[in-house]
């Protein structure tokens, strides 16, 4: 740890701290023979943090792994952008009511005898999909709701049983994203 150290000082590298969870890797075992460090750290010279003033190391919860994210964010966070068009999403497909909205939306339109009504019932039967879609909430908002409770959950070394309940939930909802 010393050789470490020392080099550390010689490449004038600096800690770049963090946010969140002061660990970054958690065996997942029950009371005493749990085991929380952290091992990883970002590092980089005075003349990097210079140029990228804004940089910042934040721990993230991960349900598929023993150690924690380290994400460097090189920008202040300035919020999503705003989508406008309507989209069609394959995890939709993961849930059994969707042939029904999708076959009642393309009904009430009737015959279709050309371009423009087939069009039409198009964006009718996209209306139809986004009003039900609310259902699923916003995946973003939700996963970034669950990685809070996880970390808060880690953090207070709660019960297996209610972390392993919301991992499941964040690969769920990991899933869901990665399918937007």
């Amino acid at each position: 740890m010393v050789a470490f150290r020392d080099t550390l000082e010689v490449c004038e590298l600096v800690d770049l701290g963090f946010t969140g969870l002061p660990f970054t890797y958690d065996n997942r075992r029950g009371r005493s023979a749990n085991v929380k460090v952290r091992l990883d750290r970002a590092v980089a010279t005075n003349d990097w943090r210079n140029l990228f003033a804004f940089a910042a190391v934040e721990h993230i919860p991960s349900p598929c792994s023993d150690h924690l994210v380290g994400f460097l964010k090189g920008e202040p966070d300035s919020g999503p952008a705003r989508v406008t068009c309507r989209r069609y999403e394959v995890f939709w497909e993961r849930d059994s009511a969707l042939p029904k909205v999708v076959e009642e939306a393309w009904t009430a339109v009737g015959e279709i005898h050309n371009l423009a009504q087939l069009r039409e019932a198009l964006s009718k039967t996209m209306t139809a999909l986004g009003s039900w879609s609310r259902k699923f909430g916003n995946v973003t908002r939700e996963l970034a709701r669950s990685r809070s409770q996880l970390e808060e959950l880690m953090h207070m070394n709660a019960d297996r049983e209610e972390i392993r309940s919301v991992m499941d939930k964040m690969n769920e909802l990991l899933y869901q994203e990665e399918m937007l």
